[in-house]
C-alpha cells in the first residue's frame, strides 16, 4: 500500500523512490523504519488504549532509549537522502503543483474522514484538529498557487 500512496502522491517524479530509501535492506531509512514499526507493534501491545501512567513509561525508557540512539546514528543519513531525493523531484517542471493537488485528493479519498471522526474538540488541539479535517478548510486549498511556489527550495 505505501507504495501505491508513494505514486498516487508523488506522482510522476521518479528520483523518490520508497523501496531505495526505505525498504530495500541497504536503504539509508530502512533501519529506522524496521525498529520503528517494530517497538509500534510491542508499544500497541505494551500501553494498550487509553491513559498510561508514569510507571509504565518509566519501564520502557531503555526501549525509547534504544529508538533515540537508533534516531541519533542514522537520521542524519536519512534525512539526507529524502531531502536530495524531493530536491530531485522539486527541479521538474510542475512538481509541487502535481504533488499539492495529489495530497489533497489522497486526503479527501482516504484520511479526512479519519481526522474527522477522532478529533475531540474539548480542548485546543482538538479544535485545531476539526479545523483541519473540515472540507472547506483542508490544508493545500488555503495555499494558493503562489504560496505553493514559495516552497520550492529558496
Amino acid at each position: 500500500q505505501a507504495l501505491i500512496g508513494e505514486r498516487t502522491v508523488i506522482g510522476h517524479c521518479t528520483s523518490f523512490s520508497l523501496n531505495s530509501l526505505v525498504f530495500d535492506s541497504d536503504a539509508p531509512c530502512n533501519i529506522l523504519f524496521e525498529e520503528g514499526y517494530c517497538y509500534g507493534k510491542y508499544a500497541k501491545d505494551y500501553y494498550g488504549s487509553g491513559s498510561v501512567s508514569y510507571g509504565k513509561v518509566a519501564d520502557d525508557v531503555d526501549n525509547i532509549a534504544k529508538l533515540g540512539n537508533l534516531a541519533c546514528e542514522h537520521g542524519r543519513a536519512c534525512f539526507e537522502a529524502v531531502r536530495d531525493a524531493l530536491e530531485a523531484c522539486i527541479e521538474e517542471d510542475d512538481f509541487l503543483d502535481e504533488l499539492y493537488t495529489n495530497l489533497e485528493t489522497a486526503y479527501t479519498a482516504y484520511g479526512q474522514k479519519a481526522v474527522e471522526g477522532n478529533c475531540i474538540t474539548e480542548n485546543y488541539f482538538g479544535r485545531t484538529c476539526s479545523i483541519l479535517a473540515s472540507p472547506e478548510s483542508t490544508v493545500c486549498s488555503k495555499l494558493g498557487n503562489s504560496s505553493r511556489r514559495t516552497l520550492q527550495k529558496a
